[in-house]
């Protein structure tokens, strides 16, 4: 028995009430947010803290400075670390802090039309949730379903907070759409900057590990849809990477290099989110937990999903059904 993934559908109509292409928020990240999709683009800069974004179903570390730029159609769910959420308890630390812009489909096609620029165009289309296609040559799966750039120079969060300000004040439509616009570009250009740091390592020794596997995608892509199906089971990373055809060394270079984080941590991040869905649908025992969500000890799992979330079970469940 494998808990499935709810995956909630928000509509414009939802946000764009103050403007009716434009919508900024600050946002303090919980736990009881469901994984969601949308009709519209956002971009969501974490501004402290640090956690885990789920991307399309793929466990991403986020800390302060990382901007990601989700298209439209795209799941996603922000999930603070245990840290972050003993701050959000206390006076101290930081908690899972974000600033989102989202903005209206329609918009983004007036503005492709409008800058009628083949290059900007694409991008816009991609956030827009058609394919990306760079020099009529796909990229990589990852880059279809999501862009994430770090803010190292605090630029964006400079133009986020400037536009955060304008969209909370008189909201002169000229002005709010410069902010919009400045942060467009930036995120336009820090994606060239990525495309530019890819095509730069395709190049002498790098050419040849990238001519040696298919994709670095693919079989992440596989071996995380695998795990998703299976996470219940005994898994190791030699099964896994036996399920995505590629070895277990390869496996774990792979995971780190697409998201940050080893396959341990991948796996037991999927079995602590499975064991929160089960905890916020009330439908099983804590007690009968363990062998839903992949392992065989209580003691094993109650630790885990107390170092993982700052929370024992039952106090996990009782915060979610006040929170329903």
């Amino acid at each position: 028995m494998t808990s499935q993934r709810t995956i909630q559908h928000y509509m414009e109509h939802h946000f764009f009430g103050r403007h009716p292409d434009i919508y900024v928020q600050e946002a303090v990240e919980n736990l009881w947010l469901s994984e969601h999709d949308h009709d519209f683009v956002e971009l969501v800069l974490v501004t402290g803290g640090r956690g885990t974004h789920y991307v399309d179903g793929v466990p991403l570390q986020a800390e302060r400075g990382d901007l990601f730029a989700i298209p439209v159609g795209i799941s996603h769910i922000f999930r603070p670390s245990a840290s972050s959420l003993r701050s959000s308890r206390s006076s101290y630390g930081e908690r899972l802090e974000v600033l989102n812009c989202l903005i209206s489909k329609a918009a983004l096609s007036r503005l492709s039309a409008f800058l009628g620029d083949d290059g900007i165009a694409e991008f816009l289309g991609w956030l827009a949730g058609n394919s990306y296609h760079d020099h009529g040559q796909d990229h990589d799966a990852k880059r279809r379903s999501w862009l994430r750039v770090r803010d190292d120079s605090d630029e964006l969060r400079g133009l986020f907070t400037r536009l955060h300000a304008e969209y909370m004040g008189p909201a002169e439509p000229l002005s709010l759409w410069s902010g919009v616009l400045s942060l467009l570009a930036a995120v336009y250009r820090h994606a060239h900057l990525l495309e530019d740091c890819e095509v730069a390592a395709s190049s002498a020794e790098a050419a040849t590990f990238a001519r040696s596997r298919p994709s670095a995608g693919a079989p992440v892509r596989k071996a995380l849809a695998y795990m998703r199906a299976h996470y219940a089971e005994p898994l190791t990373a030699a099964v896994v990477a036996r399920a995505a055809g590629i070895g277990e060394r390869q496996l774990s270079r792979l995971f780190a290099a697409e998201t940050g984080r080893p396959f341990r941590r991948h796996l037991e991040a999927m079995r602590i989110d499975a064991c929160c869905r089960y905890l916020r649908e009330g439908s099983v025992a804590i007690m009968d937990l363990p062998p839903l969500v992949g392992y065989e000890q209580w003691k094993s799992l109650s630790r885990v999903f107390r170092q993982a979330m700052g929370l024992s079970l039952g106090e996990y469940r009782k915060q979610a059904m006040r929170n329903e």
